[in-house]
């Protein structure tokens, strides 16, 4: 079964994205949760920060910020520069695809090259 007493987003990853498990975000009161590297799986995408974004759930509304990071988050393929409405169906991508060069550690995978791409799902707002 699949449902959320508080308001909850699920960003489940998309095909073209650096792999990580779908993750639920449940939001209680004014807590803004940050997310990174980590938050998507143990030594995921090189290409985002910690922490790259923080969301947060403000008068019935799911927001997101930016960390001033390097790589950027986008929505939909914009890039965005201040807090931001996320709606059902949106593309959250964090991060931008990395080109394998030299300075790109051995041990990294292409697929830790690719940005954290992924569909956003919220109920219960």
């Amino acid at each position: 079964m699949n449902f959320c007493v508080a308001p909850c987003l699920t960003l489940s990853p998309m095909a073209d994205s650096c792999p990580f498990e779908a993750i639920r975000l449940s939001f209680t009161g004014n807590v803004r949760v940050p997310l990174g590297p980590t938050a998507f799986t143990p030594g995921g995408s090189i290409s985002i920060a910690s922490p790259h974004v923080e969301i947060w759930l403000q008068n019935k509304q799911i927001l997101i910020r930016d960390q001033h990071t390097a790589h950027g988050t986008y929505v939909n393929g914009i890039r965005i520069v201040q807090q931001t409405l996320l709606q059902n169906g949106d593309i959250l991508t964090l991060g931008a695809p990395i080109t394998r060069s030299a300075n790109v550690p051995a041990n990294v995978t292409n697929a830790q090259l690719k940005p954290i791409k992924a569909m956003v799902t919220i109920v219960g707002v």
